[in-house]
């Protein structure tokens, strides 16, 4: 018995499908903090069915892949570790 992977389009759609049940279950709260997250939630999968938004998200937060994060040749790391009052 081997089970069939979901397509790249189907995957799609389930994002379509939570993206719409996530506006609907934030326009059914009252205002207030949890409507607010639940916007947030919403707008969240929403950016996340557009092309590249992955990418975008995961350099935005994870400094280890962060493009130029570990660039020893910059000025910023020139004196790291030492004291400024070592002199």
């Amino acid at each position: 018995m081997t089970t069939q992977l979901p397509s790249k389009e189907q995957v799609f759609e389930k994002l379509e499908s939570l993206v719409t049940d996530a506006y609907q279950f934030a326009c059914s709260l009252d205002i207030g903090e949890e409507r607010t997250e639940a916007f947030e939630l919403y707008e969240a999968l929403r950016r996340m069915q557009r092309r590249g938004a992955a990418s975008e998200m995961l350099a935005a937060t994870n400094p280890l892949i962060r493009p130029g994060m570990m660039d020893y040749d910059s000025d910023c790391y020139e004196d790291w570790g030492e004291d400024e009052g070592d002199d």
